[in-house]
């Protein structure tokens, strides 16, 4: 016959062992007096700590000089809406060699034909952007480009009429024309980043959410006044430039 006490007392011996070994288990998970309880990272929190530390570049930048009126045939005659065109301001940009947008998912953007210019004159879009043509004026409109970045003609529209968005894949400049009124002219710069902007009338500008580093940045002003820059930004760091000489 087994000795049924031995065993109980082995079982029973077992079972604090157990218990004891557990109770040192959650005493070493408690967090001692005065430290925060641990909390669960949600995934959004996760992300974010995980995302590239950024900086912000500002400043002034010289503008181009006013462009002279365009000549335009004899027997060409401006409608009375025609309204001053846009200042000029300076294109500038952060970087290249970023993948393009997707058309598809991409929000298109719109230059306005009003008060027989472009509106905006200057624009930047990132490579993959979708750009739309709409016509706001109370006269006929065809916006064609013949630069090798982009070569269209989104052909003739009246004042409600939009017509379909132009996807602009290739890095490079873009001169917009409207064949029916030779003074119209606009800027499109397509690039291959997705830090840039255009400055004010006043030459000031401010591009945030660079990525920590050194990068070139480019300064265009027109067809043969472009120029680059190196800078270096620290993450958190609002970097400030005068650029106007």
């Amino acid at each position: 016959m087994p000795n049924t006490q031995g065993v109980v007392r082995t079982v029973t011996g077992i079972i604090l062992v157990t218990a004891l070994l557990a109770s040192v288990r959650a005493a070493a998970q408690q967090p001692a007096a005065g430290e925060a309880t641990p909390q669960a990272v949600s995934p959004e929190t996760a992300t974010a700590a995980n995302e590239a530390p950024t900086g912000t570049l500002k400043g002034r930048v010289k503008i181009p000089a006013p462009r002279p009126p365009v000549k335009t045939r004899s027997d060409y005659v401006a409608p009375a809406e025609t309204t001053k065109a846009d200042p000029p301001v300076t294109a500038i940009w952060v970087g290249s060699g970023a993948p393009p947008r997707d058309p598809a998912t991409t929000e298109p953007v719109r230059i306005r034909q009003e008060g027989i210019q472009f509106r905006p004159g200057t624009l930047v879009v990132q490579t993959g952007t979708p750009v739309i043509f709409p016509n706001e004026d109370q006269v006929l409109h065809a916006v064609r480009s013949q630069s090798s970045a982009k070569k269209f003609n989104v052909g003739r529209f009246m004042k409600g009429e939009e017509p379909p968005p132009v996807v602009f894949d290739k890095a490079g400049y873009v001169f917009l024309l409207c064949e029916v009124h030779e003074h119209m002219q606009g800027h499109l710069l397509v690039v291959d980043t997705p830090h840039f902007c255009t400055s004010s009338a006043d030459g000031s500008f401010e591009l945030r959410g660079i990525p920590a580093g050194t990068h070139t940045v480019t300064l265009w002003r027109g067809r043969k006044d472009e120029e680059t820059r190196q800078v270096t930004i620290e993450a958190g760091q609002t970097l400030e430039v005068d650029w106007t000489q």
